[in-house]
This record gives structure tokens, sequence and C-alpha cells, in this order.
């Protein structure tokens, strides 16, 4: 996938086009297709410490420049206020094959970029590919640095750094340091030097700190030779070893993610461009968190939850052939279960919140569809009880007012709870209030017990099917006049996407005719070609585009803004009950409308429909891997 030219001279629209590149423990490096750092997520490398993960920008970027004669040309591009720095003017295109690459020109001067992680270590390689003609040139780098937890802005100041040669060593704290090392040239020190005032328009944007300075300690500085072709490598590092990196081997650490990545690929049957993009950004969340695999829910700033992970479960990694890792994610969220309940997000302790009431019986479908990939048996065997306690509890009663009443229907919460995925909360204020007897809540529990059914079956057990059958006739409740009832007990009548998920799993409690009406509703009502809409643009309180501060952009997080996951549901309902094979026809679109090999969160509801939140979710790719044509 390539950016040319006149894109990139357009810089609304090439500052709006992003990429990332991981290193599978949690760490990235991401900026804009120009290099110009438009959130405070955007980094050259941030890492991510520790058993925990938690994740720091520790360099912001590198500034590069040509000297040629008595002229300096900046080829970074960097905004503070209202000045913008614009080295994107001397860029030719920008390209994505499996690791991002930058070409620039400058008069007669030709370089490649090329920017990888180095697969399970904080360690970023960036090689510069220098082809000069007329004249001697020096290429310079200047390193951007900080130390911040990716979620803060920070004023970074003098920091204690050693230097010699090609290397430098920065005491970040008492007991990490960073390490940068290039393959030519020396390292000129700088004395109490700042970049002061760099701007991040988009956390402008969205109503936060937007501005802040980084630590310059020096420069690298080149000298190439006129009529000369060269490779200028550099690699940053980050752990708590005082000794200097040895070997500046980005172009080795390069090869090697590009092999790791074709592997990726071939392992998935990715054959196209667009299943390669896939491919890779599936990768991408899978993650190791110190001596366990976890799925990142999305980029840059979520961590691992429960509900995503069981939700994008099978598109990033059934579909994708990784079987081994789908087993070891399955099994080793069983040692978080509390009171029948998986948790929401999970920290170094075991579960830190449990405020979910859908992600335990997303967990029972993933089991249900990894059995249904593998025919494992002996996982069945493993995970049983596991998943009969969290059945019991349903029933039984657990945090949260999570009980099962006696229709058999599953209520949940109250008025100061957000407990499904439509789980906003601002300050007091719950955006959009589910508590009582949600629709997709009790189509998931009659499909927990069909699959607990069928496992029980496999086994040789007993299983109370008298109850499938009961919770199936009370979902009739849910029945309305055009589709399902959002909630009963209290009932709300907002047309809302949530009831396609009870038509989109493997065991649904509604009737054929009833569900072809449903996929009419969400058809007329909240199909768009980006995703579904989360609230009928008739409804009072719809919201058509989400921007501004928090307040603003929580009170229509699931107020109209456009979901690409629920397109899931809808495709596995059209195929089921429509009679048509519809597929995902705008994948190549998706992939490029903000991060480049990878699809956001969430649109606008309304036209442009620009895409909004991370800018790389875990269930939005699921989503396509599975429904792409």
């Amino acid at each position: 996938m390539r950016v040319t030219r006149d894109k990139i001279l357009n810089f609304d629209i090439a500052s709006r086009k992003e990429w990332i590149a991981t290193n599978g423990i949690g760490g990235f490096a991401s900026s804009t297709i120009i290099g110009l750092n438009t959130r405070k997520y955007h980094a050259l490398l941030v890492a991510a410490l520790g058993d925990t993960g938690d994740r720091y920008v520790v360099l912001s970027k590198l500034n590069e420049s040509i000297v040629k004669g008595d002229k300096s040309y900046t080829i970074s591009t960097n905004q503070c206020g209202n000045f913008v720095e614009n080295g994107y003017v001397y860029q030719e295109y920008f390209r994505k094959a499996l690791v991002p690459e930058f070409y620039y020109k400058v008069d007669d001067v030709d370089i490649l970029k090329k920017v990888a992680m180095k697969h399970g270590e904080n360690k970023v390689a960036v090689s510069y590919t220098i082809k000069t003609r007329g004249e001697d040139i020096t290429f310079r780098i200047q390193p951007l640095v900080n130390y911040r937890k990716f979620h803060d802005t920070r004023n970074c100041y003098e920091l204690d750094y050693n230097a010699r040669e090609n290397a430098i060593n920065i005491r970040l704290n008492s007991h990490t340091t960073l390490h940068m090392i290039t393959s030519e040239g020396i390292f000129e020190r700088y004395d109490r030097t700042y970049y002061r005032n760099m701007f991040y328009m988009v956390e402008e944007e969205r109503g936060l700190d937007a501005y802040e300075d980084h630590f310059m300690p020096g420069a690298y500085a080149v000298f190439v030779p006129k009529n000369t072709e060269m490779t200028f490598e550099f690699v940053a590092s980050v752990d708590f070893s005082q000794d200097f990196l040895k070997t500046a081997n980005a172009s080795e650490i390069i090869r090697s993610e590009n092999t790791r990545l074709e592997k990726v690929c071939k392992i998935a049957e990715a054959n196209t461009v667009v299943e390669k993009q896939l491919a890779v950004a599936a990768d991408s969340f899978i993650v190791d968190r110190g001596n366990r695999k976890t799925v990142i829910a999305g980029y840059p700033w979520f961590g691992d939850w429960g509900r995503d992970t069981f939700i994008a479960f099978e598109g990033l990694l059934l579909r994708t052939n990784r079987f081994k890792d789908a087993k070891e994610i399955l099994l080793d969220f069983s040692r978080f279960i509390r009171d029948g309940l998986i948790p929401n997000l999970i920290d170094e302790t075991g579960g830190s919140a449990y405020n979910t009431v859908d992600a335990s019986l997303w967990y029972i479908d993933a089991a249900y569809k990894y059995y249904k990939y593998t025919h494992d048996e002996i996982f069945v065997q493993k995970i049983y009880e596991h998943l009969l306690k969290i059945v019991d509890a349903y029933k039984n009663g657990t945090r949260y007012n999570i009980c099962m009443d006696v229709d058999g229907l599953i209520s949940a919460g109250d008025e100061t709870t957000q407990l499904t995925w439509m789980d906003a909360k601002v300050g007091e204020i719950i955006p959009t209030p589910r508590f009582g007897k949600c629709v997709e809540i009790n189509a998931l529990w009659y499909n927990a017990l069909n699959i607990m059914s069928e496992f029980s079956k496999i086994l040789g057990k007993k299983f109370d099917t008298d109850l499938i059958e009961k919770v199936k006739d009370s979902y009739t409740k849910f029945y309305a006049d055009y589709g399902l009832f959002d909630v009963i007990e209290p009932t709300s009548v907002k047309i809302r996407p949530n009831q396609i998920i009870a038509i989109g799993l493997e065991f649904s409690p509604v009737n054929e005719q009833k569900a072809k009406e449903i996929l009419k509703v969400v058809e007329d009502e909240l199909y768009t070609d980006k995703g579904l809409k989360t609230l009928a643009s008739d409804d009072p309180e719809y919201r058509g585009y989400y921007f501004g501060d928090v307040y603003c952009r929580d009170m229509s997080y699931h107020q109209g803004t456009v979901w690409p996951w629920l397109l899931q549901p809808y495709f596995e309902a059209s195929r089921k009950y429509d009679g048509k094979y519809k597929w995902l026809e705008n994948t190549e679109e998706l992939i490029t409308d903000d991060c480049f090999g990878s699809i956001n969160e969430i649109y606008d509801a309304d036209e442009p429909r620009h895409p909004k939140g991370a800018f790389s979710q875990a269930w939005s790719v699921a989503m396509a891997i599975i429904n792409s044509k």
C-alpha cells in the first residue's frame, strides 16, 4: 500500500493518516505517514516495561536533516502551535508492505527510510539508505527524548547521560536506561537543549493537553561523499543494563521482522495485499505479558480487555490458524474467573475490573468456536468445569446484581452500572443506561446454555435442557412490533444494534420470521458501509458526530456512533436468514481510512463518516478477517 506525492503534499490529508509497528509485548512505534506526531501516543519508541507491560514514551522521534554546502534541509515534520516544520515537502511517498517505508528526495539526494521493532523486545530499528550524486552531504539525526506514561504529557528537561563516539546511554530513572547507537558517524553533545512546544493537534481536538517539551541530548552526524550509496543505521532500546549497545544492527532487525511477518501471513494463508495487511494487524494485538499470552484491545491506548478478546477471538486467532495461541489464551483466562465472571481488565495481580455481564458469555462462545475449529476434546475436558462455574454463578446470582430470574432470563445491574459493551460513563452520568434484561445478554445466555449442552454430550455428562427451552420461550418478551426491544424490565424502545447479536450467534433464541424482521430493521435504521450505528437517527438522543472533550465524546460514544465490529453479527445473520452471501466489500478502504493496514474503533454516524477513536482496533480487524472477500 502506497501513498503518492500528491496526497503527501496535502497536509490536511497526510496529517490524518497513521501507521503503527508493534513488538509483541505491548510496545510500539507510531506516527503519521509524514512523521508528524499528532497524538501524545505517537512516538518512535513506546516501551512496555516490566511484567505489567506499563507503556512509556521514551523516544518521541528523530529529527532528520541534510546539510549540503551552506544549506540545511529538514526532512522531518513537526508542528509547534501555528508553525509547521515542513519536511514532508521533500517526501516522495509512504509505503507499507509489512513494515513502514518513507522515501525522500532533496535535489539529487535520495533517502529511503525503514522502521521496525524487534519482536519481543523494547527495541526500535531505523535504516536510511542514502544515495548522493553531485555533492558531499552531512546527514544528521537529533533524538527527541522523553520519559512518561503514554497517557500523559510531560515537559522533559535535563536527563543524565553518557556518550562515546556513536553510542549514548540516557538514564530515564534509577533502574531504566535508554540506549541509542548508530552504524556510522559521531555523536555531537548539546548543552541543555530542548524541543519546545511540540503540538499534538488530535489531543487538542479531544480536549486534552496538546503541548510538551522534549529533551535533545545532541545529534548524530555522518558524512556521505558524493556519488555514494550507503545505509545508515540507528537502534534504540530500553532495558536495565548500563552497558552501551555494541552494534546498530537495524537492517538485520528489519529483515528479521519482515521474515517473521511473512511467516505470520503464510500461517494465516494470507495471499493478497489486503489479506496480508489484516494478518499483520491481527498479529499486532496478540502479545506476551510476562509468562502469559493475551490480546490488546486496540492501539494506541487500550490494554487487554476480556470482552474485546473474546468478541475478536475467531477473527484474530482461529481464522489466522493460531490455534496454539487461542488455546493458551482461553486456558489462561480461566485462572482469572471470579464468582463466575471473566475480568473486564487484567493487570499483573489478576482481574482488576469485573464490571461486565457479557465477557463471561463471550468466553463460552469463544471456547465453542475453538472446539469447532480443532475438535479438541481434551480441551473441552480441561475447560468444562470453569464454564460450568460461570453458568452456575449466573443462575444463582453473582456480583453487580447479575442473576437469573424466575423466567430463566438474566437480569443485571442498576442505574449506577454499565455492564454491557455500551459502557460509557461520564462522572456519575451513564449516557446509555442498560440495566435489567438486555437483548444481547439473554441471547448470549441462551447461546451459552446450548454450548454447555453440546459440551456435556461430548463428555457424557447431564445438562438441564429444560432451562434452554424455558429461556427460549421467555425470550419472546423481547419481541417488539418492529424488531426487538433493546432492554426489558425496564423496557427500552430505542432502536439499537444489539438485537443483531441475538441472531448472529451459533444458537439463537429468535425464530426465523422474527430474525428476518430484525435484519430489515437493522438495514433500514442502522446499517452503513463502515459499520452499524448505535442508535437510530430519528431518536432525540442521536448524535451524528463523535468529537470534543471527554464529556462530549463519551456522551456520543453509543448514541449513533458507528462501530465496525457490529458488521460481524450482521453478516453472520444475513447469510443465515437472508439467503444472500453478503461480504465486506470495502476492506481496502477501511484499512487506509486512518491507520494503514488496520481499522479504526469507530466512525462518525453522519457523512462524511470520518474514522474516530482508537486507530487500530482488534474486533474491527477480526470482523474484516472473517468477512472480507
